[in-house]
């Protein structure tokens, strides 16, 4: 697993808010807010820069806060309305490592993460996101990748 410290620049992306336990609603919470989101996207004529994200805000032990979101232009930012709404990530330093595995085991490669960040004196700030390369239908949970990126603050 490579480590490794990135700059990024600022990204617009639309998402739409959820919150579930933590446990096996995640999976629910997910479909239902890259559902809703997709079907926004579709109808409104936007073209997607990425594939699906979870963006966190912020972390509470006892309930999962996320937003569904997809990475878009500007221009397509502006179009969001009702309960798709836009934000920007914010450019500079991140931590990145790429995930391989089943979804339920990323809690482990958070954990890696955040012991490198803190042995190395590095600060993390929110936002923090993973960013979904392949599609869970057409790959297998063993092949899945998953980007994790932590804000340095």
């Amino acid at each position: 697993m490579e480590i490794t410290r990135k700059t990024l620049p600022a990204q617009p992306y639309l998402y739409v808010d959820r919150e579930c336990p933590f446990g096996p609603e995640i999976a629910d919470a997910m479909g239902s807010a890259f559902g809703e989101l997709f079907a926004f996207v579709g109808q409104a004529g936007v073209s997607p820069m990425s594939m699906p994200m979870a963006i966190y805000t912020e972390m509470d032990p006892k309930i999962m806060r996320f937003r569904g979101a997809v990475a878009v232009s500007t221009e397509d930012a502006e179009k969001a309305t009702g309960t798709v709404k836009s934000d920007t990530l914010p450019g500079g330093d991140v931590m990145h490592v790429t995930h391989t595995g089943p979804y339920d085991q990323l809690r482990q490669t958070h954990e890696t993460l955040l012991a490198h960040m803190e042995a190395e004196g590095i600060k993390g700030t929110m936002p923090t996101w993973e960013h979904y390369i392949d599609d869970p239908g057409d790959t297998a949970p063993e092949d899945l990748r998953t980007e994790i990126y932590y804000k340095i603050g």
